[in-house]
């Protein structure tokens, strides 16, 4: 019986498009070397957010895509676009602390495309409404389509 498989390594297995996500778990803070950017050279640190997408049916249902913040926590920062996005779009007032435990579980829309390398990486991550327009289901994974499938 094999003991691994070798796989794509996560390069293209998560289409275009926007998908309801869960965070499961944020590590860190870890230290690495910037290597473009304002602080490019310099240590950084970072923390990584585990997302699990949330289609309940669909193909990706529990399918981890991972994002990496700053330590940054100011409102420019993309720790701060995480933190509203995951506590319903409002954003957390100066001073507040939080534990893993108040956000992990919480759950938000991400918008995932495809980078230079062909992975997938979280472009954006925004609150799920808090009401549903009547007679609408809760949001699903909508890919984009393909480039070729267009009728245009």
């Amino acid at each position: 019986m094999p003991i691994f498989e070798v796989t794509n390594g996560g390069a293209s297995e998560i289409p275009d498009g926007v998908y309801p996500v869960i965070l499961l778990d944020i590590k860190g803070p870890r230290t690495v070397m910037a290597q473009r950017g304002p602080n490019a050279g310099s240590e950084i640190d970072l923390f990584d957010w585990i997302f699990s997408i949330d289609a309940p049916g669909h193909a990706l249902d529990g399918k981890e895509i991972e994002a990496s913040s700053s330590t940054a926590s100011g409102p420019r920062s993309k720790m701060f676009a995480f933190l509203t996005a995951l506590l319903n779009g409002v954003a957390p007032t100066t001073g507040t602390k939080f534990e893993k435990t108040d956000l992990v579980g919480r759950q938000a829309l991400a918008t995932i495309k495809t980078d230079e390398s062909g992975w997938p990486r979280i472009s954006n991550l925004g609150a799920v409404p808090a009401v549903a327009p009547a007679g609408r289901p809760r949001p699903v994974a909508v890919p984009a389509p393909a480039a070729d499938s267009l009728p245009f």
